[in-house]
């Protein structure tokens, strides 16, 4: 077999990832509280979907890992005074939609982190 084919067979291509960085103006201990009231949440209203979820802090940084409809997502969420950073990895077969992902996490969390509930009417 040629060298070249066979350096190409032992890489693995690396999963798309996302960075979003939202700035806010709440103290460090309401804005850890919101963001680890919204993973409770999504397991409450979404537990039918998601499975395999791991979550993990440390001090200011979280470690998270879940499965949506078979689907495996991890990230990193880093809390700094003023602004939240989510650095997640998507599973190459959602990288196509990687910019309206991108664009509702960054919603949510803007949403999530200037305290606006949005409500249906």
């Amino acid at each position: 077999m040629p060298a070249i084919f066979v350096n190409s067979i032992n890489k693995t291509k690396p999963m798309p990832s996302i960075q979003v960085t939202v700035h806010h103006k709440l103290t460090e201990h309401e804005a850890m509280s919101r963001i680890k009231n919204l993973i409770t949440q999504l397991k409450h209203d979404h537990g039918d979907k998601l499975s395999n979820i791991t979550e993990e802090w440390h001090a200011r940084t979280g470690k998270f890992s879940f499965a949506f409809h078979g689907l495996g997502l991890s990230g990193i969420v880093n809390l700094h005074p003023g602004t939240v950073e989510i650095h997640g990895k998507l599973p190459l077969a959602v990288s196509l939609f990687k910019g309206k992902i991108k664009d509702v996490i960054k919603e949510k969390a803007n949403e999530l982190l200037e305290g606006h509930k949005t409500t249906e009417q």
